[in-house]
């Protein structure tokens, strides 16, 4: 018999339990019921009957036994994201009331991609932070796919991404930083000798880290080699998004040169980590903005941002 979707809200609204979300997580996360239950301090014939409870209340299973454990349903799988989301919800809060409690005075949640926090972030919000010494800052980060649903839902007070496909209802979005890709390369490489000035040719040959598919500058990767006819050759990395000091590691281990936006490439340059090759920029893609609700701690961020003018690029 189906149940109309308020229904299931009614049901868990009035029996569900914050309990409940962590069960749901940890079985999701470990693939066993016995490890989730241990983790936040249940017997395991407790955590059978909370699992019990919540498939009775949705009527689905939201999981499936096998040999080694438990593995997500469809149902499961998203009733887990869901709980995942509701949980770092509830500790951001948490942790914003306890800093308000020892005497902030107020809090400021970001969500940003890697190349806005070690981009335009590292730039401007020790600035920021210095200015407002009272404030509680927390910064979350991840994929725009990942945080977005976190910024539609209000648990983030400003998301630092490319502009997405349809902003969230209630938000709006604000570009801060133009963008390109540069080619870069740890100091010794040879095309980085003094006076050096590489043909597209001798750049397109060296070896390479290659940027995951998923990310937005996998498609100007792809394109430079096209326009170099050439196959790059590549290091046998495969990391979404690795850490800038390992990147930088493997660049310099393997005389490697790496494809990195310019908005997270600044302050690498600028500190010495690495070095841009001689060579035209690679491509551009989408800017480095703001999405923001029309008051609150981030639009304060925001008007900041924009009254000490342009973010470096």
């Amino acid at each position: 018999m189906d149940v109309a979707p308020a229904t299931l809200l009614s049901r868990l609204l009035a029996k569900g339990r914050l309990r409940h979300l962590q069960l749901l997580a940890n079985i999701a996360d470990l693939g066993s019921i016995q490890q989730a239950a241990s983790q936040i301090g249940l017997s395991q014939p407790a955590a059978t009957h909370a699992l019990a409870d919540i498939e009775t209340l949705l009527g689905v299973r939201l999981f499936e036994r096998h040999a080694r454990g438990m593995r997500t349903t469809r149902s499961g799988q998203l009733m887990a994201e869901c709980a995942r989301a509701m949980l770092t919800t509830l500790r951001a809060t948490t942790d914003s009331v306890a800093a308000l409690r020892q005497g902030a005075t107020g809090s400021l949640r970001l969500g940003a991609i890697p190349a806005a926090s070690g981009g335009l972030l590292a730039e401007r919000l020790p600035a920021y932070m210095q200015a407002h010494p009272g404030l509680q800052v927390e910064v979350l980060e991840g994929s725009r796919e990942q945080l977005l649903p976190q910024a539609a839902g209000g648990s983030l007070d400003m998301l630092l991404c490319r502009r997405p496909e349809a902003v969230p209802a209630g938000l709006e979005f604000v570009p801060l930083q133009q963008d390109a890709a540069l080619i870069v390369a740890a100091a010794g490489h040879p095309l980085l000798a003094a006076g050096a000035a590489p043909t597209l040719a001798q750049v397109a040959a060296q070896r390479w880290i290659e940027p995951r598919p998923e990310l937005a500058i996998h498609a100007v990767f792809r394109a430079f080699f096209e326009r170099a006819g050439v196959v790059p050759r590549v290091c046998r990395l495969a990391s979404a998004a690795p850490p800038m000091p390992l990147l930088i590691a493997i660049m310099q281990a393997q005389q490697a040169l790496a494809m990195v936006p310019q908005t997270l490439a600044s302050w690498y340059l600028q500190h010495g980590h690495f070095e841009r090759v001689r060579i035209e920029a690679a491509g551009s893609f989408q800017p480095i903005g703001a999405i923001v609700r029309g008051d609150g701690p981030g639009r304060e961020f925001l008007d900041w941002l924009l009254a000490a003018g342009p973010a470096r690029s």
